[in-house]
């Protein structure tokens, strides 16, 4: 393996690829700064997601300083169109979860989510597949939270009599 493949492609700018896991180390230490206000027992959760994404972004960038990172000069610019869609449809998630619940909500978004996500012809398989993961990621999402953490979610007010 040559020296140019094993640097990892960069989004855009290989300059711009350290930014984003400095702003996550930055954005860590402000979480984890003002954990220290909180009771033990509430400090629990946000230190902790603050500590994995700490060393999760050391990891990146000793990542990018170990392999290097080059230049991606020929990226595609993207669809507006599904960008637009993406932020409407995690605006629609947040709307909806208080009436719906997480559950139903999360369901829904994830389905609608992979739909404007989806560049490929869709198989069969690939269609059960997709839906089968969304399940399992909202179910352990919710059972992570709801009974692991004690985070209340909401339940929905179409559920609740």
């Amino acid at each position: 393996m040559t020296d140019a493949n094993r640097k990892l492609q960069a989004a855009c700018s290989a300059r711009s690829e350290f930014l984003l896991p400095l702003l996550f180390i930055a954005l860590s230490g402000v979480c984890i700064w003002q954990a220290r206000d909180m009771s033990q027992l509430g400090a629990v959760f946000p230190t902790t997601i603050a500590l994995v994404t700490l060393v999760a972004a050391v990891m990146r960038i000793g990542q990018l300083a170990l392999r290097g990172v080059r230049s991606n000069v020929g990226r595609g610019r993207g669809s507006t169109p599904r960008r637009v869609l993406l932020v409407l449809a995690m605006a629609a998630w947040a709307l909806a979860m208080p009436w719906a619940g997480f559950l139903l909500a999360g369901l829904a978004s994830f389905v609608t989510l992979m739909l404007i996500a989806q560049h490929e012809p869709w198989t069969p398989r690939r269609l059960m597949g997709h839906l089968i993961t969304g399940g399992v990621l909202v179910g352990c999402f919710y059972g992570l939270f709801a009974l692991l953490l004690n985070v209340p979610l909401p339940v929905g007010r179409w559920w609740m009599g």
